[in-house]
C-alpha cells in the first residue's frame, strides 16, 4: 500500500513508497514477469525444505539413526549433539514410532535440559500416542 503525504508548503502530494516492484533473479535464470513462475519457485523451495537433501542426513540408514538415538548413556556434549541431530531427523522422517520407549522417556524427561523443548515435546507426544493406542487395544 502506498501512503501519500501532502506537502503543506507546496500543496502537492508526495509518494513515500516505491510504486514499482522488481524481482531479482540469479544469473542462470531468465527473468520473467509472470507471477506463476514466482509461485513455482516458492513451491520448489518448500519441497526442497521438506526433503532435506542438502544436509546429507538422508544418506543415513535407519539402523544407524536408531542406534545413536537409543544410546542415551553418555552425557558428553558431542554425543548429545549427535543424538539431537539424529532425533530431529527421525522426527522429520516421521519414524519416531520405531524408537524404544525407554529411550523416548529419557528425551521426554529431559534431565539436565540436554535436548531442548522441541525434542522433549516430540518424545512426549510419541509416548502419549503409544499410551493412547495401547488403551484402545485393551478395550
Amino acid at each position: 500500500m502506498a501512503w501519500d503525504t501532502i506537502d503543506k508548503k507546496k500543496g502537492s502530494k508526495k509518494r513515500t513508497t516505491r510504486s514499482r516492484l522488481e524481482w531479482l533473479h540469479s544469473l542462470d535464470q531468465e527473468p520473467s514477469s509472470d507471477a506463476s513462475s514466482h509461485e513455482q519457485s516458492e513451491n520448489e523451495v518448500n519441497m526442497e525444505k521438506s526433503k532435506d537433501l542438502h544436509s546429507g542426513m538422508e544418506l543415513l540408514e535407519m539402523d544407524f539413526l536408531l542406534g545413536v538415538v537409543e544410546n542415551t548413556v553418555s552425557g558428553d556434549s558431542k554425543d548429545v549433539t549427535m543424538r539431537r541431530l539424529n532425533f530431529e531427523e527421525l522426527n522429520r522422517r516421521g519414524k519416531l514410532g520405531q524408537v524404544d520407549s525407554h529411550s523416548l522417556a529419557v528425551y521426554a524427561v529431559n534431565a539436565g535440559d540436554l535436548y531442548g523443548k522441541e525434542i522433549q515435546c516430540a518424545a512426549t507426544q510419541e509416548l502419549a500416542h503409544r499410551t493412547n493406542n495401547g488403551s484402545k487395544e485393551d478395550d
